[in-house]
């Protein structure tokens, strides 16, 4: 992280509030564009806090004012990935504060918020005080509780606290997994309250337009939690965005899929009179057209993303993706015809019952891409089992394995001229390790000094057993409640 960052705040700063330490477990510029840490902030500052946000680079946890994390008594921490636990147990050993909560007793009193918590707070089970699961918009009560909670003590903060269905309480052994949930997405939080050129996408007001996903992609944790979608209002989006355009001339729309969106091009077109840039995360590819590519384009989004996932119809329908070989054909004729040069495509490999001639079609798919005249950009990524995911109980592949068919790919991508980019499959591991973990793990990695070491003994010992499945699956049990947001309830 620089040492000195230029920011503008997109909201009126709460300086009476009280303290906290709001943590991103990793760099700066990937905490500025992470909306559920944007909508953290901005939770706990309406909720009668004063956060101060602290972010971890190079082995130093610092925040921007060169306030000390040490010198506060709550820490707050917003954990998307499932590599940034191991940033959390390093912060506190940098930090010299006990890890374990039960040791720790309050001092400082940890929360654990996000992503993770939505499907197995296992990994860091031990570490917290207090786990809230679910969307930080429906925890307002819980907010307010906790504040006029710190009046007590430590005890009696856990026992006030274990009461929400949505709160865990490791310590007590309180597993509330009920999930807090936002209806409207109105009132979403889901926009960015800082920009800075320092950001991932550089100073750009990024804006969630939709939450939740209809298609069922058999690999995605999000399509199995969320079992609705939520648009904003159109006239909403056009005031956020029009407030931020002060700013800014760069806009990012945030979605599962952003060509759900019912009212994409009448929104495109309005901010086309609007802004200089506009990137958008994710667009389905059978919804691919001439007119959307061109409007894109012609707004400085010149490589569109495309997603076939796999390279044949079978392993497309084992990921559930619902599109096919047509489908792929027509999205590159349309990305031809629109006149874009270029296009990013992602594969997953390593799936279950992959053959030779699966990896074969991958080849097959960006072959014809390149024939077409297009320059094709490749990521493959190992499949990863994750929770509530139709390959939860799938074995993901041995390191030796994946390597043997990510050396085939990359050179068959090489002979035909095309660059490939490839998730580091020890990393990828270490990731199905962690978001497969039971709560012993989080035990186990806050008492011991080489963690990496410890965790490549996991996998060792999960690839000797042929009858593995979960290691532990305590969290779907119905003592956790809901574990979906719904429409109701």
């Amino acid at each position: 992280m620089q040492e000195k960052i230029t920011e503008i705040f997109l909201r009126k700063k709460n300086s009476g509030g009280i303290p906290v330490a709001l943590i991103f477990p990793n760099e700066y510029a990937a905490a500025i564009s992470n909306l559920g840490f944007n909508a953290a902030f901005a939770a706990f500052e309406d909720h009668g806090f004063s956060c101060e946000r602290f972010f971890y680079s190079n082995g130093e946890t610092r925040s921007l004012s060169g306030k000390r994390l040490r010198d506060f008594k709550i820490w707050a921490f917003s954990i998307s990935f499932e590599m940034d636990v191991l940033n959390i147990f390093d912060i506190f050993s940098h930090e010299n504060v006990e890890i374990l909560a039960e040791r720790r007793k309050g001092n400082p009193l940890v929360i654990f918020g996000g992503a993770m918590t939505f499907f197995n707070p296992n990994s860091f089970w031990h570490v917290a005080d207090l786990i809230f699961h679910g969307e930080i918009e429906g925890m307002g009560n819980i907010l307010e509780n906790l504040r006029e909670s710190l009046r007590v003590q430590w005890p009696e903060i856990l026992e006030k606290m274990s009461k929400f269905p949505n709160v865990s309480v490791p310590v007590l052994g309180k597993k509330n997994v009920n999930l807090a949930k936002l209806r409207n997405l109105s009132a979403s939080l889901g926009s960015s309250v800082f920009l800075s050129e320092e950001g991932v996408f550089g100073k750009t007001y990024l804006i969630e337009i939709e939450r939740g996903c209809i298609h069922r992609c058999s690999f995605c944790v999000a399509s199995k939690i969320y079992n609705i979608v939520r648009f904003m209002p159109l006239e909403e989006i056009k005031e956020r965005i029009s407030m931020a355009t002060v700013h800014t001339d760069k806009v990012g729309l945030v979605a599962s899929s952003v060509s759900d969106y019912p009212h994409l091009m009448d929104l495109l077109f309005w901010l086309k009179e609007r802004v200089k840039f506009l990137s958008v995360s994710s667009l389905r590819l059978d919804a691919i057209s001439v007119e959307l590519v061109k409007v894109l384009e012609s707004m400085g989004d010149r490589e569109i993303t495309l997603a076939p996932e796999a390279g044949t119809q079978k392993m497309r329908n084992l990921l559930n993706k619902e599109i096919d070989e047509e489908d792929i054909k027509r999205a590159i004729q349309n990305v031809k015809v629109a006149g874009l040069k270029r296009v990013k495509m992602y594969f997953i490999y390593g799936l279950p019952e992959e053959d030779q001639s699966d990896l074969n079609g991958i080849i097959d798919v960006v072959k014809m891409v390149k024939e077409e005249g297009i320059i094709p950009y490749v990521s493959l990524n190992p499949l990863i089992p994750k929770p509530f995911t139709n390959f939860e109980n799938f074995q993901m592949r041995s390191s030796k394995d994946l390597k043997e068919r990510e050396r085939y790919l990359q050179s068959s991508l090489g002979k035909i001229g095309v660059k490939s980019k490839f998730e580091s499959i020890r990393l990828s591991r270490i990731q199905w390790v962690l978001a497969t973990a039971n709560a012993e793990i989080s035990y186990e990695l806050a008492r011991r000094d080489e963690r990496m070491k410890f965790i490549h003994g996991i996998e060792k010992e999960w690839q000797a057993e042929p009858s593995w499945r979960y290691i532990d699956i305590s969290w779907k049990n119905s003592e956790f409640g809901e574990l979906k947001i719904l429409k109701e309830g």
